[in-house]
């Protein structure tokens, strides 16, 4: 009867215990105070159990791994467990001659996993993937085995494909090859993985150039290896956005699409550039016969590109095909690419832009750019000239026509529009210096008449009355108070 009884109180409390065994986290809590006690009693209920310890070279720095090994061998001589120890030996770091020292006492065997980096990224990019050749050879070139770091991967790149859709092919090149570089560098924390700052932030031309001045450091030495292995030199605006989206986890999609378009701007400049150089080697690399394939392939290339063909080429182009005597063509050619720049841009059209040899100055393509670019360009008031011109050294051809095409009236009406301006010494020395002064490039006469037209209009402004002249008198000539 009494042992009946004990047995009745036991079945409880085996029971309780289970309980607080399953779901101690959540209980201790409530118990306060015995939290202590519930926390300690159901450590103790731990017996005959498979226990799995994951990660542990990840455990904190006030955890030494000597009493861990402890905890283990504890449960599997005392309380019966058996228990797999899940670790990576190589991040072991200061743990590893303790590790090394106890592992034959505390285990009883131990199992290598080391799968080959084609393995680990063979179960991340699928041969379903449309990148996933691509993207392998990237991995494979940089050792990549971490599988949570390749699925990161393989998210960044299809989180930023539908960008670049439709676009170059070499912005998805770019895409992909940043992509996994920037992500592995950015989520991993091994000594043998490029810093993710220096790789961001510093170009690796520069760092290459620093060699021999200073010391590098070993991040900056482990960073050049990598990198120079890789075939990445450095960080343009293409990968600093692909760095923003790893920081910020979205993508900002103006920024993005803005940036896309322009590399796709400048791929297409490249692409068409290319090909127009390529069509010049029929002229200069051979001495064939080909007259008529060489007209045929420059023209069809000129009309393709000539939004990224520079004056000074388009007109050199022009008259190789005037010396051939297709007067036609070259014409076509003119026009067509003046039309251009003047849908573009107007200062394709300045001739001070073009580096003009003799050989390649075709006199009609300039002059007809000439005056394309001074019809098509707004030009600036004889205000805003001087006031642009004061305080500085130089001025351009634009503003020199402005003030001497300019009138004495318009001088005169320009100084009596200015009302308390400290600058009003500088507009006038602005004007007057042209009378000293002397030009190689055939604007003396300019010059002088810039000089005496603002004379005039000083002089008339002296003329009414006495505090005007003694204002005037430092800057007029001693004959013109």
């Amino acid at each position: 009867m009494r042992s009946s009884s004990i047995d009745e109180i036991k079945e409880p409390s085996r029971r309780l215990l289970n309980l607080g065994r399953k779901n101690i986290s959540q209980v201790t809590p409530i118990l306060g105070t015995w939290g202590n006690v519930a926390r300690s009693l159901s450590f103790f209920a731990i017996k005959n159990y498979v226990i799995c310890l994951d990660d542990v070279e990840r455990k904190g720095t006030g955890l030494p791994l000597k009493e861990v090994l402890g905890l283990v061998s504890m449960l599997k001589e005392q309380r019966g467990c058996r228990i797999v120890v899940i670790l990576n030996e190589d991040e072991l770091e200061s743990d590893r001659p303790v590790f090394d020292a106890f592992k034959e006492k505390v285990f009883d065997g131990e199992m290598v996993f080391s799968p080959s980096v084609e393995e680990c990224a063979k179960l991340v990019f699928t041969d379903d993937w449309e990148h996933s050749k691509e993207v392998t050879e990237k991995v494979v070139r940089l050792d990549i085995k971490n599988i949570r770091i390749l699925q990161r991967i393989r998210r960044v790149i299809e989180t930023l494909l539908p960008y670049v859709e439709g676009k170059d092919e070499a912005l998805t090149r770019q895409l992909i090859h940043s992509s996994v570089l920037l992500t592995w560098c950015y989520n991993s924390r091994e000594s043998t993985v490029p810093s993710y700052e220096i790789v961001k932030d510093t170009s690796y031309a520069a760092l290459m150039m620093s060699s021999g001045k200073m010391e590098k450091t070993e991040s900056q030495k482990v960073t050049e290896k990598v990198l120079s292995g890789y075939g990445y030199r450095d960080s343009d605006e293409f990968d600093l956005h692909i760095c923003q989206f790893l920081e910020k986890g979205y993508v900002v999609d103006d920024d993005f699409v803005a940036m896309v378009n322009s590399f796709q701007e400048m791929a297409l400049k490249n692409n068409h550039s290319g090909s127009f150089t390529q069509a010049w080697g029929l002229f200069h690399d051979t001495f064939a016969d080909n007259e008529q394939e060489l007209v045929t392939t420059l023209r069809q290339r000129f009309l393709d590109g000539a939004k990224w063909i520079h004056l000074g080429n388009a007109m050199g182009t022009v008259r190789l095909m005037r010396e051939l005597g297709h007067e036609d063509i070259a014409d076509e050619l003119m026009n067509h690419w003046i039309e251009m720049a003047k849908r573009e841009s107007k200062e394709f059209l300045n001739p001070q832009n073009a580096f003009l040899s003799s050989e390649s100055v075709d006199e009609k393509f300039k002059d007809m750019a000439r005056n394309a670019y001074f019809s098509e360009k707004s030009m600036p008031t004889l205000g805003d000239a001087i006031r642009d011109m004061s305080g500085k050294n130089g001025w351009s051809k634009e503003q020199i026509e402005v003030l001497s095409n300019a009138t004495a009236d318009e001088y005169f009406g320009f100084f009596k529009s200015i009302e308390m301006d400290t600058d009003l010494d500088m507009y006038i020395k602005t004007c007057l210096q042209f009378g000293s002064m002397t030009s190689n490039n055939n604007d003396d006469e300019h010059y002088k008449k810039i000089y005496a037209t603002a004379v005039v209009a000083l002089k008339r402004i002296a003329s009414e009355n006495r505090l005007n002249a003694l204002r005037l008198s430092r800057f007029l000539p001693k004959d013109s108070s």
